[in-house]
């Protein structure tokens, strides 16, 4: 309970990833828990099979970029804490968005752009956005700002790669 705690305050900006433990361990039951709730979320507009593959490209891509941006800057020492709480931290937004995203998919297709389902996602992706922000911020030690341009760049970069893979081109 205390690193669902951990990972709930870095959610709320308490606290860093280097507050988080420095587990290997801990880094791989992180991704595997990242993996299968965004199988689980994805399955409520994809088949079992789209919703496997995008949600282990999701993984890599969260991985492969966090490796990158860390080597960058000379900070590889800190790539499981990072990784843990970039994994973490989209697991507890996961679980939130859940039943959003079910209930938002309830909605008839003409009035999903209005609807207060649409209101909460779109609450919940700039809330998940800000949290990766503060996570590359306090990781890569940057400013807000550059950390908002990395946390934009690495959203298109994986959108993009999952858009790829979903449409059969990688």
């Amino acid at each position: 309970m205390n690193i669902a705690a951990q990972f709930i305050n870095v959610c709320l900006f308490k606290s860093g990833p280097s507050d988080l433990p420095a587990s290997q361990s801990l880094l791989r039951i992180m991704l595997l828990v990242y993996l299968i709730l965004g199988i689980i979320v994805n399955r409520l507009d994809s088949d079992w099979n789209t919703s496997l593959f995008v949600s282990v490209v999701d993984v890599l891509v969260l991985m492969v970029v966090a490796g990158l941006l860390l080597k960058f800057r000379g900070f590889e020492a800190r790539y499981t804490q990072t990784v843990t709480a970039l994994a973490g931290t989209g697991s507890c937004i996961a679980i939130i968005g859940f039943p959003i995203i079910w209930w938002f998919y309830q909605i008839e297709a003409e009035q999903q752009a209005t609807s207060y389902a649409m209101l909460l996602m779109v609450t919940l992706m700039f809330w998940s956005l800000m949290i990766t922000a503060h996570i590359f911020r306090q990781s890569l030690e940057i400013k807000a700002g550059t950390a908002a341009m990395l946390t934009i760049a690495y959203t298109v970069v994986a959108l993009l790669v999952t858009g790829l893979v979903m449409s059969g081109v990688a």
